[in-house]
């Protein structure tokens, strides 16, 4: 750097003038040299001494006048150059005061003080130290407020990420809080229908009583009936209670083999038709429901079924004759006979012995809870994948 610095001033301040000055100097020694040998071809015995000393004062004097010129030279160019630095250390000073007065707004810590340029009258060099100091101040100033700044942002991110996850935290808890009240909800529920299932029961056992008794004979039809429609709403009891209990434990079969049971379930009445239609599907099968025999002999036209729950009491054509034609049906088309379970709410004697001798396989008592209607299939159908949820 000393090397570079010495070779600027050089190339800047002395060697644009001390070439001329040499070359003035060296035809100044020729002009001499010339002179000497002028007069000592005109006097070659002696050279008075007069002469030479005049040509020795000749010389110095050319040799001060150069060496004059030289410095006059020099100090000229010196005031150049210190003009032109001048010019520019005053644009360096300006431009360091507006980023200083920019780092102080920008950086809302103020702590710290940065120091001044002096505008006293001061040397050029310095003044250069002034400023070296100023940005030397002014590096560490920003790198105070850095490190006083990053702990800041940290302490906001934390309190932010802290305030997160307390928010969560309440979510958490408002969501347990409504979990439970639905729990609570549902026990209550369950508890008020098993309730009335629990006195739709004793009806229905009254009313069965009232049937066997032969106090009541003149009005057996309209028992049965009632007892028929009461087996109904005690269905649909059954299939709330067992839902609301065991929602989170019914899981959908895999089925053994690649056939899929179609079950077909016909009953006039569109809650237990629902209710039936929902229990199994749950479970894999595929479930078909109509709502009269006539709807029932049309489907047994197009479609084969494995299984089919029959109810026993419907309007127009009941389930007895439409087992009876079910049966002509497959007798006169040649199909693979279907299973054919009566679902009714009379099971006396009478009522099977009829069921039987219409072509019915077995039947189910009104109301059936879903395990019994699983464990029906499981028992005529041994291969299917129902068998292990039945039992």
């Amino acid at each position: 750097m000393q090397r570079n610095r010495e070779e600027h001033f050089w190339n800047a301040i002395i060697w644009p003038i001390l070439w001329p000055i040499l070359l003035i100097q060296a035809a100044l020694i020729v002009l001499c040299m010339l002179v000497g040998l002028a007069v000592w071809w005109m006097s070659p015995t002696q050279a008075p001494w007069s002469t030479t000393l005049w040509m020795a004062l000749a010389l110095l004097l050319g040799s001060s006048m150069n060496v004059s010129a030289f410095l006059m030279l020099v100090k000229v160019r010196t005031k150049q150059e210190e003009a032109y630095f001048i010019q520019e250390l005053d644009e360096l000073e300006r431009h360091s005061e507006s980023l200083r007065f920019s780092v102080l707004q920008m950086l809302p810590d103020k702590k710290h003080t940065l120091p001044e340029i002096s505008r006293a009258p001061v040397r050029p060099l310095r003044r250069l130290a002034q400023m070296n100091e100023m940005f030397s101040g002014l590096g560490r100033y920003i790198e105070s407020a850095q490190r006083s700044r990053h702990p800041t942002e940290q302490v906001k991110e934390d309190q932010a990420l802290l305030d997160d996850i307390h928010h969560q935290q309440q979510q958490l808890k408002r969501l347990a809080a409504g979990r439970d009240r639905a729990r609570e909800e549902s026990r209550l529920k369950s508890g008020y229908l098993t309730l009335l299932q629990r006195e739709t029961d004793d009806l229905n056992e009254h009313l069965g009583r009232i049937l066997e008794s032969d106090e009541c004979s003149q009005c057996r039809h309209q028992v049965v009936d009632i007892r028929e429609h009461l087996a109904d709403v005690r269905t649909l009891l059954t299939n709330l209670v067992y839902q609301s209990v065991n929602e989170d434990d019914v899981t959908p079969a895999n089925t053994v083999s690649n056939h899929v049971l179609r079950v077909l379930v016909v009953d006039d009445g569109p809650v237990n038709l629902m209710l039936a239609r929902q229990m199994l599907e749950v479970h894999g099968l595929d479930v078909e429901g109509v709502s009269s025999g006539e709807q029932a002999l049309e489907r047994q036209q197009s479609t084969s079924f494995d299984l089919v729950f029959m109810d026993i009491f419907m309007p127009t054509l009941d389930g007895l004759e439409t087992t009876r034609r079910w049966r002509a049906y497959e007798q006169a088309s040649g199909k693979r006979p279907s299973i054919l379970i009566a679902l009714t709410a009379n099971a006396d004697n009478a009522g099977i012995a009829g069921c039987k001798k219409a072509g019915m396989n077995d039947l189910l008592t009104k109301p059936y809870q879903p395990e019994k209607l699983l464990g029906m299939i499981s028992k005529w159908l041994p291969d299917s994948a129902i068998k292990a949820l039945g039992q």
